[in-house]
């Protein structure tokens, strides 16, 4: 039987090959133009270089997934993608990281071009800014499931969702700590949310480890656990930036 690293390395080879068909310009694949869906997962990192090559070869994407794969200059990578595919429905960019600045200038590309989206999945981007995000809410209404899991946001992004998104079925707010419970509240209410907990102030969490101390019983080790699951999380999203 196969471990874990091997399937992980032969997926890797299979990328590589599939790599170096993707040429920087020249003579397509017979197959180029009738490809929709891509996925190109963990491959980091996949050059600026190759994402051309990729958008050459390959004009009709609908359905991009670079899951934890483009370099840091992630805003470039962006603007490509938006040039090149307006009629994107599917776009997975997450665990990725850029510089803020650039980020934003690439995200707001794919706001400008990509009105078709239905998913959407940042998640783990602090470098993007809670004005282009709310951008690309309000600019992409057909969205119908959005992962903003670590992403710098606040009620304010929430208050655009209610406003923007008449089709989300799906929301994930991991690590999204700046959230209040009366806004998200305010969303319709077919939206299924995953993964948001309202944050435990320091009293809170110093009254939740006093119980926990005193009562020792079922209830009271949950809520410490909640407790400290949000403080893991906030270390995670601050060591993505």
């Amino acid at each position: 039987m196969e471990s874990l690293d091997d399937i992980i390395e032969d997926a890797n080879k299979n990328i590589k090959k599939f790599l170096k068909i993707v040429p920087g310009g020249g003579r397509k694949p017979v197959y180029s133009s009738k490809l929709t869906h891509l996925k190109i997962s963990h491959y980091y990192p996949l050059s600026n270089k190759k994402i051309k090559g990729i958008v050459h070869t390959f004009p009709n994407i609908i359905h991009l997934d670079l899951e934890g794969s483009t370099e840091d200059r992630i805003g470039k990578t962006l603007k490509l993608i938006a040039k090149s595919y307006p009629n994107l429905e599917y776009l997975n960019i997450s665990a990725l990281h850029g510089f803020k600045s650039e980020s934003d200038i690439g995200l707001s590309a794919i706001a400008n071009s990509c009105h078709k989206l239905e998913y959407l999945n940042i998640s783990g981007h602090t470098g993007f800014s809670e004005i282009i995000i709310c951008n690309v809410i309000c600019y992409c209404q057909r969205l119908q499931q959005l992962n903003l899991s670590y992403c710098e946001i606040t009620d304010i992004t929430i208050e655009e969702i209610a406003r923007s998104c008449p089709n989300l079925k799906y929301l994930n707010l991991r690590g999204c700590y700046k959230i209040s419970k009366g806004a998200v509240n305010k969303l319709n209410p077919n939206i299924h949310i995953e993964n948001f907990e309202e944050t435990l102030s320091p009293p809170d969490l110093i009254e939740a480890v006093r119980n926990y101390l005193v009562q020792n019983n079922v209830f009271s080790r949950q809520i410490l656990a909640q407790g400290l699951q949000r403080l893991l999380d906030l270390s995670m999203r601050d060591n993505l930036q």
